[in-house]
Formats: C-alpha cells, sequence, structure tokens
C-alpha cells in the first residue's frame, strides 16, 4: 500500500481520493476515515466567573472533588467548573487523558516521568516537576497507553 498526500490551496476542507484495485481494502479504509471523529483541541470550560476556551494540551491535569472539578494548567492557572471525573473522561479528553486514581486525571503528554512509592503505588512527575499519586489499581492502564510498556517493566 502507498500512500501519498497532496496538499491543494484551492479546495476548501480535506478532500480524499482512494485508489487502487482491490475493492474490499480500499472499502476497508473508507470505513476507517467516516468512522474516525475530527479531534479537537480546545476545550471550553465554564467556570464561576464566564467561560473559558483552553487548549487541552495546556491542562496538565484534573481533580475531582465532588462534583466540581478542577483543571490545573501549564501556567499555574486553575479552573474549577461543576463536573465529575468521568463526564470529563467520557467527552473528547478521553484520547489525552489518564485516570490515576479515583478523583485524578492526567495528560499523558505531560508526563515525564515514574517512580516507584510505598505499597505498590507509583509517583508520576509532569513537566512541571508536578508529583502526583498513582494509585496501583491505575497502573495498569497507563502502562497500556504508553507505547510498547508492559506490566513488569520498570520506569
Amino acid at each position: 500500500m502507498e500512500i501519498k498526500i497532496t496538499v491543494d490551496e484551492s479546495i476548501d476542507g480535506v478532500e480524499v481520493a482512494i485508489t487502487g484495485n482491490d475493492i474490499e481494502q480500499m472499502t476497508a479504509i473508507a470505513k476507517q476515515l467516516q468512522n474516525k471523529k475530527v479531534e479537537t483541541n480546545k476545550l471550553v470550560v465554564k467556570t464561576g466567573d464566564g467561560i473559558q476556551v483552553v487548549t487541552q494540551s495546556d491542562i496538565l491535569f484534573v481533580e475531582s472533588f465532588g462534583n466540581e472539578l478542577s483543571l490545573t494548567c501549564n501556567n499555574k492557572q486553575t479552573l474549577v467548573t461543576r463536573k465529575t471525573l468521568k463526564q470529563f473522561l467520557a467527552g473528547d479528553t478521553a484520547q489525552l487523558f489518564v485516570q490515576i486514581s479515583k478523583s485524578m486525571a492526567i495528560n499523558m503528554n505531560a508526563l515525564t516521568r515514574m517512580e516507584s512509592a510505598f505499597s505498590g503505588n507509583y509517583y508520576a512527575f509532569l513537566t512541571d516537576q508536578t508529583r502526583v499519586t498513582v494509585s496501583r489499581r491505575f497502573i495498569k492502564d497507563i502502562l497500556t497507553r504508553l507505547e510498547g510498556s508492559t506490566a513488569d517493566e520498570v520506569f
């Protein structure tokens, strides 16, 4: 299979043409493209002060306190909204964030390293040197998300 990408400034949006001689393979590719959800990198956060638009990659971690969700950004800004962690992770953020405890999720792109802690837990260090505790219950989820990792690897 050969993939060729051509940039045409005269076309608005994206146009995809699939050519070949294997109709089954071309149909499978077309179905995958149709089912692919367009990813958005912006997140609209309704706070007590109004509405904030935040780039998802700017969020380091989120922490839940009942029905309130605290989003900590890489510029040390903290936004508080009325949402549960479950609701947050069920949205468009599921690709970028992984749950690390009952009440916290981190941005996988902000993860720089992990260290063993006590009782089977781990410490996760983020790009701004923030250290958060990863519950042993959620270690497998993180290892699954990290490319090529297995549960037996030591960080």
